[in-house]
Formats: C-alpha cells, structure tokens, sequence
C-alpha cells in the first residue's frame, strides 16, 4: 500500500479505539455521549473510593495504606492522557489529518521519500505491537487472576485495591457486584492507556519521519552543490549553471522550519501528559517495590511491570528523538556550504544556528525524556524503595 493508506488505516485505528470509549478523535466537534461520561467517571470512582479506603487501612497499618496506593500513579497518568484529549481535541484531530497530508505530498517525490514514509511508519507499528501486546497481557492477569484464586484455591482477593463502601467481599453478592465495579475502570483504564500512548508515540515518532525527509532534500542540495564545484573544470570561462540550488536551498530551509515548528508543537501538546505518564510510572515503581520488598504482592507486582515497561517505552523513544535532532545537525553541517553564493550562506548560517539549538523535550522543566533519566528514576525508585522496606518507616 501507499504510504498515505497505511497512514490513514493506522489513524482509523486510534480513532476506533478512541470510539470505544466515546472519544472520536477525527470529528470537528466533541460529543459527549454515554460511554464519554462512562470514561470520565472511571477515574472519578477510583479516586473516591480509592483514597477513602487508602485512609481507612493506612489507619490500620502503613503498609496496607501503601497497598491501596499501589495504582495512583495509574490514576494520575490516565488523568492527565484523558483530560489532554478532551481538552486539545482540535489540534490532535489536526496533527492527525497533517500526517496523512504528508505521506500523499512525499510519496508523489519519489521512492526514496516513499522508503522514508514506510520506514517510519513501520517504527509506529512495531510500537503499537509492543504496547498492545503489553497492555493486552498484564490487564488480562490482572481481570482474570481473583477468578482463579477464587475458584482454585477459594481465596478472595480484588481486582482494583480497594473495597466498595457496604459492600462486604466475604459474601458472593459482595465479591460479585466488587468485581463488576472493579472491572469498568480497570477495562476503560487499559483502553485509554493503549489510546493516549499511541497518540503521543505516533507524534513523537514523526520526528524522526521528519529527519529522514530532511536529510533526503539535503542529499538533493548537497549533490547540486557538488556539481556545480565539479562544472567549474570542464565549463568556459564565464558560462554559469544555477543547477537549481537556490531552489532546493529554500526547500531545505522551508523543511527545516517545518521541523522546528511541529517538534514546538507535539511539546506544547503533550508536555503535561508526558510528564506525568514518566513521574506517575516512577512513583508506582517506588511503591511496589516498597510492598514487595516487605510481602509479596501480585497486584502490585504486575502493576510494577506496567509502570516500568510503560517509563521505558517512551524515555527509550525520547532518546531517539533526540538522535534524531543531532542527525538533522549534522546534517546542515556536512552541506558544501562553501559552493554557496554570499546571500545562501546568510540563509545557511540562520538554519544551522536554529539545528544547534534545538529544544529538546524537557519532563517539567526538570531532566530531558531520555533512556538515561529511566535509569536514574529505576535507581532511585529501587534505593527508595528498599529504604522503606527495611526501616519499616
């Protein structure tokens, strides 16, 4: 298939997850119908009955209220993905029908703008296999492993960590309408991480899409450059040949803007969802940790699977993007800027300061999403869980 169907399947598919839970990302304006209020209400509900039954065990021992916080970082980042979507519908929808809009334009250029448009778009596919998959597993555990305990070995344990207000789980009633009401914020939590993860990745993914293309008009430049050096041993004296330079010049440069412009923009769009998806899965990690260092926990102990392997997922994607920035520098820096007339160089010179001061994708104005800021937050998640766990604090 073109690149631009591939795009379009892959945008049909967020928007028919987005659909399941009432969210239609491609339609100009927001509706709110059943399951939209079915969505907002799942982390309303854990937050009030979460907190209230964490106060009431951390009377009891803090251990136990530390058990029942086991998923706030999961409240905290499925918060802040679902009120990112709800409130920057607009410029989503657009970032969506932009990338299709490219892939028609690009593939037209040639195959090896086409070979670019595929290859990101494989790297997208690789990171919706990886994160389904993932998803796919540890909330399926986490649904179906209280039925087997409870079947198996007659033991009763809650899919969410925290019990319904009357509602006692010693009793069948009790245990069944826990589970069905356990199992509505826990399917629509697992949806909606799914959702906002490949939102924010494919985003994020374009970069590198983006670099690509870049460095394929620089190649055209950069051979263009090199023939009219070549031309000047076999022409006569005062024959000129433009070799279009001043033309891909502008279209490298009008490129590069583009660039410049779009990484702004996933930043100002998803800044607050990154930031809390990476500090959220951090704490979870400290508090997991923290309950299986003292007991072992399973609920605990697959949500730290979830936490740690969703941080991972997107600090190892923010370190390429960052390759892919020094890959667009060096880049304008290898150009044979020297082929170029006085006037081009002026315009060379303000692209290659604007490809030296990128802005890189910082967490809260604090440390760069980066593979090296996963494995200081995992030493010191590990460190501070440990501490906990052996002063009994």
């Amino acid at each position: 298939m073109k690149p631009s169907q591939r795009m379009h399947g892959l945008v049909q598919h967020i928007n028919a997850v987005a659909q399941q839970l009432g969210l239609d990302m491609l339609t100009v304006k927001k509706e709110y119908i059943f399951r939209t209020w079915v969505t907002i209400s799942a982390p309303l509900t854990y937050a009030v009955f979460g907190v209230y039954w964490g106060f009431l065990e951390a009377r009891r021992h803090w251990l136990e209220g530390i058990k029942s916080s086991i998923m706030l970082g999961g409240l905290v980042s499925g918060s802040a993905k679902l009120l990112t979507i709800l409130l920057r519908h607009t410029p989503i929808r657009d970032l969506l029908h932009f990338f299709i809009k490219i892939c028609e334009d690009y593939e037209q250029r040639g195959v090896d703008f086409i070979h670019a448009l595929n290859f990101g778009i494989d790297r997208v596919y690789k990171i919706q296999r990886i994160i389904f998959v993932g998803y796919s597993i540890t909330f399926l555990i986490m649904l179906l492993m209280p039925l087997v305990l409870l079947f198996y070995k007659g033991i009763r344990i809650t899919v969410m960590p925290y019990e319904i207000p009357g509602l006692s789980i010693d009793s069948n009633i009790g245990y069944g309408l826990t589970y069905l009401q356990h199992t509505i914020p826990e399917v629509v939590g697992g949806i909606g991480f799914y959702l906002g993860d490949m939102l924010v990745l494919l985003a994020l993914n374009q970069i590198q899409t983006f670099a690509d293309i870049f460095q394929l008009k620089a190649t055209a430049l950069n051979d263009a450059l090199e023939h009219k050096e070549h031309s000047r041993y076999v022409c006569n004296v005062g024959e000129y040949k433009d070799f279009n330079i001043q033309a891909l010049l502008m279209d490298l440069i009008n490129w590069h803007q583009l660039f410049v412009d779009y990484c702004e923009l996933v930043e100002k769009i998803y800044d607050n969802l990154i930031a809390a998806q990476v500090f959220a899965a951090s704490v979870s990690i400290v508090i997991c940790l923290c309950v299986n260092l003292n007991e072992f926990d399973l609920i605990s102990a697959i949500f730290f699977l979830v936490s740690a392997y969703s941080m991972s997922v997107y600090c190892i994607v923010g370190t390429q993007i960052e390759f892919a920035y020094d890959q667009v520098y060096q880049t304008v820096s290898c150009l044979s800027w020297h082929e170029l007339s006085c006037e081009q160089r002026k315009l060379y010179m303000l692209m290659l300061q604007r490809a030296q001061n990128m802005k890189i994708i910082v967490l809260l104005g604090i440390t760069p999403l980066s593979l090296g800021t996963a494995l200081q937050a995992s030493e010191l998640d590990f460190c501070f869980g440990n501490l906990l766990a052996k002063n009994n604090i």
